[in-house]
């Protein structure tokens, strides 16, 4: 029996969309991409959100788990906090793979 000749897709020929994220509108890079609980785990959730590192720390400096939970379960709720309104209005001037070096250095400790 014959076999059906297979067209070889390589990864030139199909271009991938690129991840937009939901907070600040960018495109978010490959290796910045961090999964935001919208409920956190500890409260049991389990939907996720793609998010820029930055955005997603940002959240959980802003909130704690326990606002998180009971005020804060949605991109749109989280977008009415003051602290975030002024973050994504700032980020936004910012290019897709910008990471704030203070953030870093606070995350080697």
């Amino acid at each position: 029996m014959a076999r059906k000749n297979r067209v070889d897709f390589t990864s030139q020929d199909v271009e991938v969309e690129p991840v937009i994220c939901p907070l600040c509108e960018r495109a978010i890079p490959d290796e910045q991409i961090e999964y935001h609980h919208l409920v956190p785990k500890s409260k049991g959730g389990k939907a996720k959100v793609p998010l820029h590192r930055i955005c997603h720390s940002h959240i959980h400096a802003a909130f704690t788990d326990a606002q998180l939970a009971k005020k804060f379960s949605t991109i749109a709720t989280i977008l009415e906090g003051p602290t975030i309104q002024k973050f994504v209005g700032w980020v936004k001037t910012k290019p897709p793979g910008f990471e704030d070096e203070a953030e870093e250095r606070g995350r080697r400790r």
